[in-house]
């Protein structure tokens, strides 16, 4: 007889579910025809109960109009109901009841459209200003700004201003839910991989009770730990609280971001680990080492699930594409690679004919950029692993090369004088020439791809507006530069300078925020996903976490024995 869980939070009843928007927005109009609505970006697991439109002050809604929930990396339908004069009012929204209830899943983007006509009879707020926090349930999202296709379908345009549609549609929701098979030999840990499935959150991140007992060891099975058939079990999940590290001495390192406790060492290359990065999901790293490969590991376990050998000199990088389900690599030996989760080498990207000392993948993972010694970068397609473009023009070794977040723009610099290089993407063109004159040693671009930071020469980084070129900040130093970095929200920088420390950046007014220093000189810097934290690793072999907002440094991590090469929160 087949045997089940439910693992839940809390009950998925209507009655207990909440509204993202409260309150009332201005602004209404009722003159555009098509899919009309607003984006979203899921802060947490949750279970979306209704879906509603908003009525404002009068008693109900004049006519029908189709609401429809979209997931925008797909760009396909989860939900559509008729919201109308029958639907039951609430605070100011009519709703409609979702039948079967839709997941929605921690760190992906959905859009919710209603379809519109000019002139219809219930308008819709189209107010451009943000929704003040009152107004939004921030535990379950965060609202985007407007969406909308003039000819229905997918929502694929969106608009300009970030409060753009606040309020106009709505929904109700409460924490996840998930009914699962199980086995009594079945370990926690496989629950765990079957739940990740379900609900989109990694093992590491769950923390499962049955009966008010933590279930904390996941090599035990169900039935040693009382779970039968039909039992409730709780999940709890915890976000960003992972930190990676990868030093000289050949390991990398897992530890608790609150306590500073590390949870894992991951041993196994033979040389100094340069790299290491969270898969999209947070679930698994990689890291990469000059001893010529690149290893996969699961992060709940420690254990390696791959070791991506190949490579005839020394690896670089290693990173996922965005949909992790890939990796691509960059090495000494003039190639790049692109590699399946199971280590299998899928395509060699072999036209360089120096060291590629960079390579990513565009934010949609439609492409693929390489830097390269040779004074050249490249754009490659992934599927078949094609060269598309060969972008020249550089003096010296491209040591930079970057695809824009909407990937209409690339950016390229090099050991020369000249700048950085912003282009069109798909010619590479060059669009306009920033620090035009000066050794840049690193630039990147905004999450929102409105401009570029760069860390130049003459001890300042510099941002630049992307539309017209301009020098919006100038961030001067008393020593040379090494890095500049963006925080995930875009309004901080971090740069790291030659006189041992960090220094912490205000974008919209060029404000000195913090100074951190170490004992060792900081060799890396990368911001918590919320842009509350901040981790260092240095050449005392230590790294530290810092609260951005007070400059105090809240843990100290330490294990390594040598310098610090790399570090990363979890997603």
């Amino acid at each position: 007889m087949a045997m089940h869980v439910v693992v839940s939070m809390e009950t998925v009843g209507d009655d207990a579910a909440e509204p993202f928007f409260t309150g009332t927005f201005g602004g209404c109009q009722r003159d555009w025809e098509g899919e009309i609505g607003i984006r979203f970006m899921a802060e947490a697991t949750f279970v979306i109960t209704s879906l509603g439109r908003y009525v404002g002050d009068k008693e109900a809604l004049e006519e029908e109009r189709l609401v429809t929930l979209w997931l925008a990396e797909t760009e396909t339908k989860l939900a559509s109901v008729e919201v109308g004069p029958s639907s039951p009012i609430s605070d100011g929204y009519a709703y409609t009841e979702v039948f079967p209830r839709v997941i929605v899943r921690l760190g992906r983007e959905y859009r919710l459209t209603q379809t519109c006509r000019c002139h219809m009879k219930d308008a819709w707020p189209d107010a451009a200003d943000i929704p003040t926090s009152d107004r939004v349930d921030q535990r379950f999202a965060r609202f985007l700004g407007g969406a909308y296709d003039f000819h229905g379908g997918y929502p694929s345009f969106c608009d300009a201003e970030d409060g753009r549609r606040a309020g106009m549609l709505n929904f109700k929701a409460v924490p996840g839910i998930a009914t699962l098979p199980i086995c009594p030999e079945m370990t926690v840990y496989e629950l765990k991989q079957q739940l990740e499935t379900v609900t989109g959150v990694p093992p590491v991140q769950q923390k499962l009770s049955f009966g008010g007992r933590l279930m904390s060891k996941n090599d035990v099975a169900l039935a040693s730990q009382g779970v039968e058939h039909g039992h409730l079990l709780v999940l709890a999940v915890q976000a960003g609280s992972v930190l990676a590290t990868a030093s000289k001495d050949g390991t990398a390192r897992l530890w608790s971001a609150e306590s500073g406790e590390c949870l894992r060492v991951l041993a196994g290359h033979r040389h100094s680990v340069v790299s290491i990065e969270f898969a999209p999901s947070g679930s698994s790293i990689t890291t990469a080492s000059l001893d010529g490969t690149a290893r996969i590991w699961s992060v709940e376990t420690g254990s390696c699930s791959a070791e991506l050998t190949g490579h005839t000199a020394e690896v670089f990088t290693a990173t996922f594409a965005p949909s992790g389900g890939q990796v691509l690599t960059a090495s000494q030996d003039h190639t790049a690679r692109v590699w399946s989760l199971d280590g299998t080498c899928t395509h060699v990207l072999g036209k360089h004919l120096g060291a590629i000392s960079a390579a990513r993948f565009s934010p949609d993972g439609s492409r693929i950029v390489t830097a390269s010694t040779d004074c050249t970068a490249r754009v490659w397609e992934p599927v078949f692993g094609t060269c598309l473009l060969t972008i020249q023009g550089h003096s010296g070794s491209v040591s930079i090369a970057a695809i824009s977040p909407d990937s209409t723009m690339m950016l390229t610099s090099a050991i020369d004088t000249q700048g950085v290089l912003l282009r069109d993407a798909s010619s590479g063109h060059v669009m306009r020439r920033l620090c035009d004159g000066l050794l840049v040693h690193t630039a990147a671009f905004s999450p929102d791809g409105s401009m570029i930071v760069a860390a130049c020469c003459d001890w300042a980084a510099r941002l630049w507006s992307c539309d017209d070129g301009h020098c919006l900040q100038e961030l001067r130093h008393e020593a040379q530069l090494r890095r500049a970095d963006f925080c995930a929200d875009g309004s901080l920088v971090v740069t790291i300078s030659a006189n041992h420390a960090a220094f912490v950046w205000q974008v919209a007014t060029g404000k000195l925020v913090q100074t951190i220093s170490q004992a060792g000189r900081v060799v890396c810097a990368a911001f918590s996903p919320d842009s509350v934290k901040l981790v260092t690793g240095g050449e005392d072999a230590v790294a530290r976490v810092w609260d951005v907002a007070s400059g105090n440094c809240k843990v100290v991590l330490a294990g390594h024995e040598v310098k610090i090469e790399s570090a990363a929160f979890s997603p």
